[in-house]
């Protein structure tokens, strides 16, 4: 009858559900509260670059961006807790979501990734052939004179391996081509700041910024459309 087949239809619901587990979200004190504790799998997803840069201490690496990446992700036992993390959480909860959808029970994130690790001033590992990322770095002094302009200045936060903030750049770069001297924008290269986003207390990029004459004016972390980014260019610089 039609009630056993919507019945049975539930049950292979409930089933799915229970197969595709669960992700829990981690502070980075939690996160660290359990690599104290246990020996847990902990999986880098970020790049091999990245990851020599700095990573914490026990953790594997798997790039998320390789064609490989999944093949290699479902290799990973389903009998033990498996902890996941990268620069922002973003990768880290793609890949959790991959492992929940293929069975895997006990997967774990950390929701603000190696950013907010950096913050609370954990421990990292620095691999002996990391090569610092040093395009558009800026350090704190250099920052705060910056935002002291007449004129007001956009900052564009942004990172190298960060999807959204490479579908912006075009955008503002062409914004810059084309504004010239009545748009002042400068990019900051998050990965290159660290002591600058260590003292803002940045968890995330992109991270669009203004300032002037020392105020900050605006602020929006996350991915913005070109149609919100020329309204903001001109509700801030005519």
């Amino acid at each position: 009858s039609r009630f056993i087949l919507i019945i049975l239809f539930q049950i292979a619901l409930a089933n799915v559900s229970a197969q595709q587990g669960k992700i829990t979200q981690l502070s980075s004190p939690e996160l660290s509260e359990v690599l104290v504790n246990n020996k847990a799998t902990l999986i880098d997803v970020r790049t091999r670059g990245e990851y020599a840069n700095g990573h914490i201490t026990g953790a594997g690496q798997l790039n998320y961006y390789a064609l490989v990446f999944k093949k290699k992700l479902l290799l990973l036992l389903k009998d033990r807790p498996l902890y996941l993390y990268c620069n922002t959480g973003y990768r880290s909860q793609k890949a959790a979501e991959i492992l929940a959808k293929n069975g895997y029970t006990n997967v774990y994130n950390l929701e603000h990734g190696i950013m907010e690790w950096d913050l609370y001033d954990m421990p990292v590992v620095v691999e002996p052939d990391a090569k610092p990322d040093t395009e558009n770095k800026m350090e704190p002094d250099e920052f705060y004179a910056l935002i002291q302009s007449e004129k007001p200045v956009l900052i564009d936060f942004y990172a190298p391996w960060c999807g959204p903030c490479r579908q912006m750049m075009p955008v503002i770069d062409r914004i810059k081509q084309e504004a010239g001297d009545r748009v002042f924008i400068v990019k900051i290269n998050a990965d290159a700041s660290k002591k600058l986003v260590k003292e803002l207390q940045l968890l995330g990029v992109p991270y669009i910024t203004i300032y002037h004459k020392g105020l900050k004016t605006y602020e929006n972390q996350g991915l913005m459309s070109e149609k919100e980014l020329l309204s903001l260019v001109e509700a801030n610089f005519n």
